[in-house]
C-alpha cells in the first residue's frame, strides 16, 4: 500500500521530504521516493508498511494539512498502484 504526498515546497529537498515523512510516519514508513525534489508539482510516494487498506486512510489524515516548507500537505493512500492519481 503506498501513501501519496503532493503539494511539496519547492524550497524543500528530498532529504527534506523524505526526513520529515520518516519522522511523521514512524515504523509505517517502509520506502519513501521522492519524485521532482525542488520543482513545482514535486510529490513522495511512501511504501506503508501496513496490510490493513483502513490503515493507509487514516495514515494519509494524519499527513494531510500538515505543514512542510510553508505549505500545506495533500495525502492519500493509493491502494491499487505505484504511480500517483493523475491531476
Amino acid at each position: 500500500m503506498n501513501l501519496i504526498v503532493r503539494n511539496i515546497a519547492e524550497s524543500c529537498s528530498e532529504q527534506d521530504v523524505r526526513e520529515f515523512l520518516k519522522h511523521e510516519l514512524g515504523h509505517y514508513a517502509k520506502n519513501v521516493e521522492v519524485v521532482d525534489a525542488g520543482k513545482p508539482g514535486a510529490y513522495a510516494t511512501v511504501e506503508l508498511d501496513a496490510e490493513v487498506p483502513y490503515v493507509g486512510e487514516v495514515i494519509a489524515r494524519q499527513i494531510h494539512g500538515k505543514h512542510l516548507g510553508g505549505q500545506a500537505l495533500e495525502a492519500t493512500a493509493d491502494l491499487f498502484s505505484d504511480e500517483p492519481p493523475a491531476r
